[in-house]
């Protein structure tokens, strides 16, 4: 995460339509993305933890 960080550009506008961002992100897009990042790892930590299975499924 932090070298896909990195290479964002300082441009917020510039980094947003690299990954399809259509309006602006409270808080900044970088910020906002490793908020994501880290509750989708602490998620599977969490279920890896318990012995859980996670299952995706997509058509």
């Amino acid at each position: 995460m932090p070298a896909l960080l990195a290479a964002l550009p300082a441009d917020e506008r510039e980094a947003g339509s690299l990954i399809g961002q259509v309006g602006p992100v409270a808080g900044g897009l970088k910020a906002y993305l490793l908020e994501h990042f880290n509750a989708l790892r602490d998620f599977y930590l969490d279920a890896a933890e318990r012995h859980l299975l996670v299952v995706l499924w997509w058509d």
